[in-house]
């Protein structure tokens, strides 16, 4: 089995790995939502599933995208990051 194709957004927002900082990551900016977990009943038993976190900037390119390529991981960045960190100690924005 092959390895699927990058979406092109990613390479459009330049989505690569994060740094150190954690203020510059995907986890402190706007556009991104959480991992959520979903419980659910499927006939007899019950079901838990978890959906990975997303940006919201690729889910409105390509609407509900379910599949592990529209999955965005929380320790990583893009060039449309807005963020939402605030200094723990004075609650400033740096």
């Amino acid at each position: 089995m092959g390895s699927l194709p990058r979406l092109k957004i990613k390479d459009e927002l330049r989505y690569r790995k994060g740094s150190t900082n954690e203020a510059s990551n995907c986890r402190y900016c706007s556009n991104f939502t959480e991992d959520t977990l979903y419980d659910g009943v499927a006939g007899i038993g019950k079901y838990s599933m978890r959906y990975p976190g997303r940006c919201k900037l690729i889910v409105a390119h390509f609407g509900s995208g379910t599949g592990i390529r529209y999955r965005v991981l929380s320790d990583h960045k893009c060039d449309r990051q807005q963020s939402t960190y605030r200094n723990p100690f004075t609650g400033e924005k740096p």
